[in-house]
């Protein structure tokens, strides 16, 4: 049985649990040793075995997913190389390399945090599944969080985006991504208004925790069968390859347009269907284009060209303070530039301009 809200005390917002596990010497960078002792930590472990169990997720196999062999050897050789974001060895978590000022927002926002997920199950926040460090033998520590991997999915995913407020000095998207978002998603018109107003209330929770510089992590699968047959899970769906892999046809913007005979935005299925908000939902992709300048999005004006797309999709990056540097920067910026467009710009402001965002990027049904 979970640990009920109720049950925990601030000290388990606080607690750590530190022990050595030993490991095979592979994993070392002394290959003289056969086996090697690594210090392992657990932060807040009780906390975060309730959020855990909130997300149906099997501790056992968390356990033997997050300690494997494999993905502490992987861990340490993402440090080395400067990778901070990986998959566990299975596929089944996303295991993310964070800075000591990342973690101690985390910690510090952990007990709201921990509220919020109770309060919102389908929030769209990241679902943070364990804080943890280790320091192999020799070795600097490495803090790291565990997060659900909120694109995976027996679909392929053929494109990804993290859609952020444009600003100056920055990209819309990181390395790899698309660098510019051209096209928008219309949504059932229940799905919609599910989505935005749980964004605007995750939103409220940033605002008031500080926190600036997140984004709406989305993965988009193109359909080449109906809604019905892909929603549903149908066996007659075959699995497309993702990201890198997926064919040329899935790969410039062109091809998410169809012809004129593809069903009205109006039939599109609600999201009551699926689940959980912000996975396997349906939409039709709209060619939009973004304004120079003000950062805007419009649609445009000649006949706009649907094409049938499913959506994995969640907010990235949260662990963003607004501290002192930042307001550095704003207050630099903002000799230079106009102020709304701004990176380091307020809580407040950023979550207004980000909300905006999304509602033009998921445009109403007209």
């Amino acid at each position: 049985m979970a640990v009920s809200e109720k049950d925990l005390s601030l000290l388990d917002f606080g607690s750590t649990s530190s022990y050595c596990i030993q490991f095979p010497a592979h994993i070392s960078t002394d290959s003289r040793v056969t086996f090697t002792d690594v210090e392992w930590s657990d932060y807040c472990p009780e906390v975060f075995r309730d959020l855990r169990e909130l997300q149906e997720i099997n501790e056992d196999d968390y356990v033997v997913s997050i300690r494997s062999h494999e993905t502490l050897r992987q861990l340490i050789a993402s440090k080395k190389n400067g990778t901070h974001l990986q998959l566990s060895h299975d596929k089944k978590f996303v295991v993310k390399i964070i800075a000591k000022n990342d973690m101690k927002v985390l910690l510090h926002i952990l007990p709201k945090y921990y509220r919020h997920l109770q309060t919102y199950r389908n929030t769209l926040l990241p679902n943070f599944l364990g804080l943890h460090m280790v320091k192999p033998l020799g070795g600097q520590k490495i803090r790291f969080v565990i997060m659900e991997h909120k694109l995976q999915s027996d679909l392929g995913i053929h494109k990804q985006f993290n859609c952020k407020t444009l600003h100056h000095g920055r990209h819309i998207s990181r390395a790899g991504w698309e660098e510019d978002l051209s096209i928008g998603f219309h949504l059932h018109t229940l799905a919609r208004s599910q989505l935005l107003g749980q964004i605007k209330a995750d939103c409220e929770f940033l605002e008031e925790e500080g926190i600036i510089d997140y984004g709406l992590l989305i993965g988009m699968h193109v359909c080449p069968t109906p809604f019905d047959a892909v929603v549903k899970g149908s066996n007659d769906v075959k699995k497309k390859p993702s990201d890198g892999e997926s064919s040329n046809e899935s790969n410039s913007d062109q091809d998410l347009t169809c012809d004129g005979d593809s069903q009205p935005s109006s039939q599109i299925e609600p999201d009551d269907k699926l689940g959980k908000l912000g996975l396997r939902m349906p939409a039709r992709a709209v060619d939009i284009r973004r304004l120079d300048g003000g950062g805007g999005l419009y649609r445009r004006s000649h006949k706009e060209e649907k094409n049938n797309v499913i959506l994995f999709m969640g907010i990235a990056d949260i662990l963003q303070g607004y501290g002192v540097l930042k307001r550095v920067e704003h207050v630099f910026k903002s000799l230079q530039y106009d102020t709304p467009s701004i990176s380091g710009s307020n809580p407040k402001a950023y979550s207004i301009r980000f909300q905006e965002l999304l509602c033009t990027l998921f445009p109403e049904n007209l």
